[in-house]
């Protein structure tokens, strides 16, 4: 029986490929021919009106929660980061199920059961509460509105250097380099462009082929030294709040400097910002603050 199986996926992998590549787009026929290919393959993990194996559960287009019925009678579910890492300090809570019919019974409470298109659609009988499981991980993702702003799906986008970009506009720099600078084909950055798991960044430096950096570019990204390169014209609200930098320099050719760009919730006592003479940012901390320093920051004045 597993040989039929087998043999049967192999075909079907076949006439997939060759479908694909008749169309002439190589690249295409290859990202569709291995996405088809896995669902294929998987579609052996769970048999035909059954619940037994893994399913897939997204939350607010981020958060992708693993669940697993086995055949004795078990169920868990864990995030996907999480998901079968038991060990001495992490321990897994497995609850009962039993099914009856188009009836299941988990953890003792009631509901109805329905094998769907995409996978399991669960509802209690007694509560609103209802559970929609996917038997493929990318269903479950583009179920929720929420993964197509997500890092998620941003990720998917990525190129070599981990950076996401549409029409000259940095969406995603997905990082985990202590000193950082933006590409020279990104004339504008886009909100919360950071992803990394780094605790801070050393250095940020934004050439001048950047003529806009976006509100809330780099807000609540700890940074240290962030150089900013003469030919970028705008800084956008909120750009560097709460990004508790160490020192930041600001060239002549900036223009606009929104509200907040360099807000510090709590002070940022100690950092520096460095301003050209003469300079539109000059004369924004002397007009807009009245006052020697920004929210702790001590402004310096560089001929």
């Amino acid at each position: 029986m597993k040989a039929i199986a087998k043999n049967y996926v192999l075909a079907i992998m076949g006439l997939i490929a060759i479908t694909l590549t008749a169309c002439g787009n190589e690249e295409v026929s290859n990202k569709e021919t291995n996405k088809q290919i896995e669902k294929v393959t998987e579609q052996f993990t769970h048999m035909p009106n059954s619940i037994i194996g893994k399913w897939y559960q997204c939350n607010d287009g981020e958060r992708l929660n693993i669940w697993e019925f086995s055949a004795n009678g078990e169920y868990y579910y864990d995030r996907e980061e999480m998901f079968g890492k038991e060990d001495e300090t992490y321990h897994i809570l497995r609850e009962k199920y039993s099914i009856e019919g188009n009836s299941i019974t988990m953890d003792g409470r009631e509901a109805i059961i329905e094998y769907t298109d995409y996978g399991l659609y669960i509802k209690e009988v007694d509560s609103e509460y209802e559970l929609k499981l996917y038997e493929y991980r990318q269903d479950a993702l583009e179920s929720s509105d929420k993964y197509w702003t997500s890092d998620k799906y941003y990720e998917t986008l990525k190129d070599e250097n981990g950076c996401v970009i549409e029409d000259g506009v940095l969406i995603r720099y997905f990082t985990n380099d202590k000193e950082i600078v933006i590409p020279d084909n990104v004339t504008g950055v886009g909100g919360f462009v950071i992803a990394s798991e780094l605790e801070e960044i050393d250095k940020l430096t934004i050439p001048g082929n950047v003529k806009e950096i976006g509100a809330s570019a780099f807000c609540e990204v700890p940074l240290g030294v962030v150089i900013i390169e003469e030919g970028v014209e705008e800084i956008g609200e909120s750009a560097f709040e709460d990004s508790y930098f160490d020192e930041i320099h600001i060239p002549s050719s900036v223009k606009t400097i929104s509200d907040d760009a360099f807000r510090s919730t709590e002070g940022n006592h100690g950092s520096m910002i460095y301003v050209k003479k003469g300079s539109y940012a000059e004369e924004y901390f002397n007009e807009y603050l009245n006052e020697d320093d920004y929210d702790g920051a001590e402004i310096i004045v560089e001929k």
